[in-house]
């Protein structure tokens, strides 16, 4: 951005582009998305993503390492970029998940990571995810470098011990598939995690907090941690998922009223730190499956993030200020996404145009991404996105792409 102000004091330029009545923001970053890719291209590709990623305003994603194969070391992070090129319609950095050895974490950062991400409740990388020493190793390295740490905090021993008694008990209704993931086990491994940043004096950054016990926790421990929430933490509860059934089935899986209601606070307290969408693509068939111990956990979010969060605003349950903090100042911020996060002149043009007075029912058969579905299909908002702009090119209007231009983040000059 070379200067921002009114036309008249504007310098020269060789094309102009007007959006009268609409709203410009700067550019949303979404800080937990699955791409896929790969030996996933089933689910999403790169082009098929970002192009989610751009008609829904938002202009830099950054990756989950929970790929096939798992994006762990300096090698496929590479791998990945180079993949990338030239298909990505907004910018996209990429994460990895802890290597087995612990000098791989250099190489992983000299590749260009722009983060690492730990799931307590799924083994994806190569360390043992319920071993404090282990852990706290990665995580000392790790911040030497100074990159974030995003953590999937469920605790892995109460989610298998609750799956297994279900079996036994021979429960398959979809309910049960909610149970076995209690909020205990989300506010235990929160719990866990805060005592690790203590030791390690390192700031961890938790993903898709879901229960108003977790917040409060948070709440208690700011100077160590940072958090994020989804939309569909936001807006659905559990009972959303008798009607839903595999389409709303996510891990940390839907809660209660009051933790919803904690949510909202959380955001209008500063506790919140970030709302991302944890766009997380499937088969429709692996959401529709009859066994519900088959069915893979998430949805698409990209294209229903900033519409979600711009009627918040218009209902008044959120502030414009707040929704731009947690959107793009925020993630911005605490991932270190130099130039992003703000319309100020020496930052990158990336902008996302939006309409308030625009009245639209959410249609998940129109998706850009590969998967078509969505427990918001029908929802009726208020606000839409209209233009995105990556770097002073506009890359999708109207809900229409018109060219990749997303930069890979990190990536070594």
């Amino acid at each position: 951005i070379f200067k921002v102000g009114k036309e008249p004091q504007m310098p020269r330029a060789n094309k102009s582009v007007k959006f009268p009545g609409k709203v410009a923001l700067p550019g949303v970053i979404d800080v937990h998305v699955h791409l896929r890719d790969q030996e996933l291209s089933y689910k999403e590709t790169f082009e098929t993503g970002t192009m989610a990623a751009a008609v829904g305003g938002v202009t830099t994603v950054l990756d989950m390492p929970n790929n096939r194969p798992v994006t762990n070391s300096a090698k496929r992070i590479i791998e990945r970029m180079k993949l990338a090129e030239g298909r990505i319609y907004v910018n996209v950095g990429f994460y990895s998940a802890l290597p087995k050895r612990v000098d791989e974490i250099d190489r992983i950062v000299e590749a260009g990571a722009v983060a690492f991400k730990v799931n307590l409740c799924r083994q994806i990388g190569e360390v043992d995810v319920d071993d404090d020493e282990q852990l706290l190793e990665a995580i000392n390295r790790i911040s030497l470098h100074n990159l974030p740490i995003s953590i999937h905090a469920e605790n892995r021993s109460v989610v298998i011990s609750l799956e297994e008694q279900f079996k036994e008990m021979g429960r398959h209704d979809i309910m049960t598939r909610i149970e076995s993931h209690p909020a205990s086990a989300e506010v235990s491994a929160v719990a866990r995690m805060i005592s690790l940043a203590k030791k390690a004096n390192a700031k961890l950054h938790f993903a898709h907090i879901s229960t108003a016990d977790a917040i409060e926790l948070i709440r208690n421990n700011r100077s160590y941690v940072t958090c994020e929430v989804t939309p569909h933490h936001l807006y659905l509860t559990r009972e959303y998922a008798r009607h839903f059934r595999g389409i709303a089935i996510m891990e940390p899986p839907l809660r209660t009223k009051r933790d919803l209601k904690a949510l909202w606070k959380g955001i209008r307290d500063g506790v919140v730190d970030v709302v991302a969408s944890d766009h997380a693509p499937h088969a429709l068939s692996e959401k529709e499956v009859e066994d519900i111990w088959k069915i893979k956990p998430g949805i698409p979010g990209l294209e229903t993030l900033l519409p979600l969060m711009l009627n918040a605003v218009m209902r008044n349950w959120i502030t414009l200020a707040e929704m731009i903090k947690v959107l793009c100042i925020n993630p911005a911020k605490i991932f270190r996404l130099k130039g992003k996060g703000l319309i100020k002149e020496g930052y990158d043009a990336d902008i996302t145009v939006v309409d308030f007075k625009v009245i639209r029912r959410i249609d998940s058969s129109r998706f850009k991404s590969k998967a078509k579905y969505s427990p918001f299909n029908g929802f009726e908002v208020k606000g839409w996105p209209t233009a995105t702009i990556i770097s002073g090119t506009i890359v999708a209007e109207n809900d229409e792409v018109i060219e990749p231009a997303g930069r890979i983040l990190g990536k070594p000059s």
